[in-house]
């Protein structure tokens, strides 16, 4: 067996004084194919020399032979570590393989081929099953808005709750950042529920349904707190409209019902209604009438189920605050049945603990107001609705 060896790679050294193109071709493919072996017929430093005689060769040999070994060799754990960062910083139809699969290659190299390879590089990188938060990082900094989407898409990625965070701000410009970052499985849940004022009726149901937020999170003292002024029959007038007024004596006297509330959209008193929810939710009025006029009724519709609304009231109150209300002047209906209907289900689905739970972070969330407040008329007509 060593004497077989030894004849193996002094036929190989002869064929190293050829300097013609086809004789470091075939010099570099017999070498791929003695390294590759499975068997044992080379001790460490044999193969050491092998590897060292093939990283040399590398660049006088095709694409095409490249991208074979490349291939070949992304999968192998006893890769030479020297060979495989040059591959991986070879035209990317070599480098594909190794910066999407190999194990041998090392976080500072990956590195180095972020900064300055190209976007398809990049693009290969974001494939990893083994992205640390470190990789991501550079990824976000150094990557278009296509490296960091499929960057955001895979779930196997490590990603920083800072580096989520800004990804999530980006996301009120960038549209298709929002879906993928929702369905990331270490999301947490404060930073999706942020996302719902600025995401697509379909993604606020999602946002609901699927980030339920920790109630140790959510500030029980001043929970209680405003409890307490809510059923103080003291409370004093907390605006100067007459319907400010109306709503806090109403609600002194317990007289501030779903019923009373219902009628008062009904009569078009709608600063009436507002105040009147205002009053029992915590929430100002501001934000509320926001809710009211927006396109995308899943905001009401938490607000309506944390005050245990029923379900034929919450549709009053949807047809109601819709911009037209329930009919068109030509006698027809004002809103899309399949928006009534996707409405409607949600509406269902939404449990009164977990509305209440939402409410109560959006009061005691800061960014929630200022992200609203950024929500202006151009964004609007952007937004994807039913």
């Amino acid at each position: 067996m060593v004497e077989s060896t030894n004849v193996e790679l002094s036929s190989l050294m002869t064929l190293s004084k050829d300097s013609s193109k086809a004789a470091r071709r075939r010099l570099f493919e017999n070498m791929s194919g003695l390294f590759l072996s499975e068997d044992d017929r080379f001790n460490e430093q044999e193969r050491a020399h092998i590897s060292d005689i093939m990283t040399k060769l590398v660049a006088d040999v095709e694409l095409s032979v490249r991208a074979t070994l490349a291939k070949n060799l992304s999968t192998s754990d006893q890769a030479p570590a020297e060979l495989i960062a040059l591959l991986a910083n070879d035209d990317i139809f070599v480098a594909r393989p190794i910066l999407t699969q190999s194990r041998v290659l090392m976080e500072k190299e990956l590195l180095s081929v972020i900064e300055l390879r190209s976007k398809e590089h990049l693009l290969a990188i974001t494939e990893r099953e083994d992205i640390s938060p470190i990789i991501s990082d550079l990824l976000i900094e150094y990557g278009d808005e296509d490296v960091i989407e499929q960057l955001i898409g895979n779930n196997d990625a490590e990603i920083s709750k800072s580096a989520l965070a800004l990804l999530v701000e980006e996301s009120k410009r960038v549209d298709r950042f929002q879906e993928p970052l929702l369905a990331r499985h270490d999301l947490p849940a404060d930073l999706a529920h942020k996302m719902f004022w600025w995401v697509s009726a379909a993604l606020r149901r999602h946002i609901i349904k699927t980030f339920e937020i920790d109630a140790h999170f959510l500030d029980v003292q001043l929970e209680s707190s405003t409890r307490e002024n809510i059923n103080d029959s003291a409370a004093p007038a907390f605006g100067e409209t007459h319907a400010d007024r109306l709503a806090a004596h109403l609600a002194a006297k317990n007289e501030l019902t779903e019923k009373t509330l219902i009628q008062s959209l009904k009569s078009r008193q709608l600063r009436l209604f507002v105040a009147g929810i205002s009053i029992k939710t915590g929430l100002d009025t501001a934000t509320l009438s926001r809710f009211v006029h927006d396109k995308n009724a899943e905001a009401m519709a938490v607000v309506c189920k944390s005050l245990e609304f029923d379900r034929n009231s919450f549709s009053a109150v949807f047809l109601l605050t819709r911009r037209g209300g329930g009919m068109s002047n030509s006698g027809k209906a004002a809103v899309n049945p399949a928006e009534i209907e996707a409405v409607m289900k949600f509406y269902d689905k939404l449990t009164p603990v977990n509305a209440k739970s939402v409410v109560e972070h959006w009061k005691l969330d800061s960014d929630y107001l200022e992200a609203i407040e950024q929500l202006d008329e151009q964004a609007d007509a952007q937004r994807v609705y039913l």
